[in-house]
């Protein structure tokens, strides 16, 4: 068999597997295997990122505020017979995928017609109240699950932004419960909406783009702080995000390794 068409670069972690915990690399991932591509997975550390991509002809995703590219992942090479297509960005690889890759029953669309503006919209409003907090929260989890070189990189930037070590820019105590009360606020949000809908997903029964979203925010919890962020989510709307998210572990494959992720229902 030929190599997979796509190639799929992912952030490495120091989580045996590697398993990753970019939200963003996660929905392209499981979007992947929800259109059921063939893809092979190219793992990278953060600190050589731009350096991969500029060797491999990925073209930056957005501008630092000094002017210069900013090199970031996911990232894809379509290997297509007419050339190789390379697409940074999460956004932009999911609807280059949606668009070369459509699902011939309209319902499974993960972009469906018209809904684009809306459906940013709506992940908008994650970012504000869930994904904007997580930061304080999840800081020293992250750095813990990151290669010793990230881990350097990390410190070095989280200094340069913050004038601070990664152990000082996290929360405790009444301040850290009040940042995972406005946390737990965006998903009563979120969770609203699926209700509304009275399906499984927020659109109905089957993922849009912002379940895929959701479902990667929802692996970074897990994977990221399994003792305490992942407890925390499974407990609230009455156990409707354990629920949401064993709904898509048949998603969870990560080519080259054995077995979906997680192993068991949660």
């Amino acid at each position: 068999m030929r190599d997979p068409p796509i190639s799929f670069f992912d952030i490495r972690t120091s989580i045996p597997g590697p398993v990753p915990t970019s939200p963003n690399t996660w929905r392209v991932r499981l979007i992947m295997n929800y259109k059921k591509l063939r893809y092979q997975t190219c793992w990278v550390e953060i600190s050589d990122i731009e350096t991969v991509c500029k060797a491999r002809g990925i073209p930056h995703s957005s501008l630092k505020p000094d002017g210069t590219p900013k090199f970031t992942l996911p990232a894809i090479i379509d290997h297509k017979p007419s050339g190789e297509v390379a697409i940074s960005d999460s956004v932009s690889i999911i609807e280059y995928l949606e668009k070369e890759y459509p699902d011939p029953e309209p319902s499974r669309a993960v972009i469906p017609l018209g809904t684009m503006p809306l459906l940013l919209a709506y992940e908008h409003q994650i970012v504000v109240s869930i994904t904007s907090h997580m930061w304080p929260l999840v800081i020293l989890d992250m750095y813990s699950k990151k290669t010793p070189r990230d881990q350097d990189n990390l410190r070095r930037r989280t200094e340069a932004a913050f004038g601070k070590r990664p152990e000082d820019v996290s929360l405790v105590g009444e301040a850290r419960e009040e940042l995972w009360r406005k946390v737990e606020s965006g998903f009563d949000v979120v969770a609203r909406g699926i209700a509304y809908n009275r399906g499984q997903y927020l659109m109905g029964d089957n993922p849009c783009f912002v379940d895929f979203t959701l479902c990667g925010l929802l692996l970074m919890l897990r994977h990221l702080s399994p003792d305490e962020a992942w407890p925390r989510v499974c407990g609230w709307n009455g156990g409707l995000w354990k629920n949401y998210f064993n709904a898509f572990l048949s998603l969870m494959l990560i080519p080259n390794v054995q077995q979906s992720l997680p192993r068991q229902r949660l």
